[in-house]
């Protein structure tokens, strides 16, 4: 994977969460403009950035090397048409609405007694 590539994968995750560049600029302590080169594919981002913005986006590291074509190959959930549907759509929706959506069904797991 060459930077240009990666830094598409950096917007898209971003895009992705619904986060604009001023949000993810706060998080890492950095510039609106070196998130702006970043993405640009002008700067470079170090393991440990990359690793903050994976977390910040609620994606494995791997996907900005990989994306979703290698997920399926070792997660056991995605064998299972809704539940792989429930997660990518729970992974497209802006990160500020995915711990809710998460709660709620942790929430109505437990009410119903179907977990502990």
């Amino acid at each position: 994977m060459n930077k240009k590539e990666l830094s598409k994968k950096l917007k898209t995750a971003r895009i992705e969460a619904g986060l604009k560049q001023e949000e993810i600029a706060a998080h890492m302590g950095l510039p609106i403009s070196a998130i702006s080169m970043i993405e640009n594919g002008t700067r470079k981002v170090d393991v440990i950035e990359l690793s903050k913005i994976a977390s910040f986006y609620a994606k494995p590291v791997e996907w900005f090397f990989y994306g979703d074509s290698r997920e399926s190959d070792r997660r056991w959930y995605d064998n299972d048409k809704k539940l792989s549907e429930a997660l990518k759509l729970l992974k497209r929706a802006p990160l500020k609405y995915q711990k809710s959506c998460a709660c709620a069904i942790i929430g109505f797991l437990k009410e119903s007694g179907l977990i502990k």
